[in-house]
């Protein structure tokens, strides 16, 4: 593809996210390759194809698979779904002789959530969501709940205990496919709340009761969310990155207790908007997180394990060789 053609379809893509949502950041440049990248294009489209492996000792390892096949996808106005759908099809056709049957090997792909028009080719495929980028634009309202609930900020000596917590949210997030409890998990969560009680206090605290530690919010400031900023058009960004509630104290109002300590906090401060990840497949974040101001921004598609992909994709061409003989 040449450079006239690339500029043509990423202006096309930029042109065409922009009237979908105003949220959604200004500009898509294409992914420079590197060297082991692959880069798959189409008249009306162009992806690129990046193999990751996280480090399997950070917090990153638990929160996917081991090996992850990256997507990278720009598609022009004139048929982004035929374009979408070509592309998919040249990545099955390299993704799956590299996978092999390790399942612990996934391909992922993120998506404006309001793009609805590409939801079928992503299904055909084999992707089904993983992940929703929610984002809370500053300053909207949430509930105010009446609870007795007690928050104060993240000390040292809740280490133990906010450690114990958010590796309860990870055992959850195994139910929904977004989370692996590696051998690492546990340390790697004791690294971060210790990196955040060195560096950054004043973002998390802990619900208790009774000196019992029952709940837990960690935010990233703008300093450390530069990571996830380029996802939304407007700054300055913050991330939360953990709330967690025990399980006995689940709907007595002590995550909307934490949740709104926490946006009294970014409010103050500035932010403009706060993005947090929760898994598309949980039936209670949705409905807690909007009624606390955030709305669906990104959605990561994906296909664990890999060879799912290919299985899908055979399936959906069956039935419809099966609909052509009736």
């Amino acid at each position: 593809m040449t450079d006239d053609t690339t500029s043509r379809v990423v202006v096309a893509h930029e042109r065409r996210l922009a009237a979908l949502d105003p949220l959604l950041r200004r500009t898509h440049p294409f992914p420079d390759p590197e060297q082991e990248d692959v880069v798959l294009t189409t008249s009306d489209g162009l992806a690129l194809l990046r193999r990751h492996q996280p480090d399997p000792e950070s917090l990153q390892a638990t929160w996917g698979a081991a090996v992850q096949h990256r997507l990278s996808v720009r598609v022009a106005d004139h048929d982004p779904a035929g374009a979408l759908d070509a592309l998919l099809t040249q990545c099955r056709q390299r993704v799956l002789p590299q996978a092999g049957h390790d399942h612990d090997a996934e391909l992922n792909l993120i998506w404006p959530s309001r793009d609805t028009l590409l939801t079928r080719p992503l299904l055909t495929h084999g992707l089904v969501p993983s992940t929703t980028v929610a984002a809370r634009p500053a300053g909207r309202l949430m509930p105010r709940r009446t609870a007795d609930v007690r928050v104060r900020p993240l000390e040292p000596g809740d280490i133990d205990a906010a450690t114990a917590l958010w590796l309860e949210e990870v055992r959850w997030a195994t139910q929904f496919g977004t989370a692996t409890v590696r051998p690492s998990t546990a340390s790697a969560i004791r690294r971060e709340l210790i990196e955040v009680l060195t560096h950054h206090r004043q973002w998390a605290w802990v619900a208790e009761d009774e000196a019992r530690v029952h709940g837990l919010l960690v935010l990233q400031p703008p300093e450390r969310a530069r990571w996830i900023a380029r996802l939304v058009s407007r700054s300055p960004v913050a991330y939360l990155s953990c709330l967690v509630v025990a399980a006995s104290r689940r709907g007595d109002g002590v995550g909307a207790a934490l949740v709104q300590r926490a946006h009294d906090a970014l409010d103050a401060a500035g932010v403009e908007v706060t993005l947090l990840h929760y898994a598309a497949f949980n039936p209670l974040s949705a409905p807690f997180w909007h009624q606390c101001g955030y709305r669906p921004l990104w959605t990561v598609w994906h296909a664990r394990p890999v060879t799912r992909l290919g299985q899908l994709v055979m399936s959906a061409r069956t039935r419809a060789d099966i609909t052509v003989m009736r």
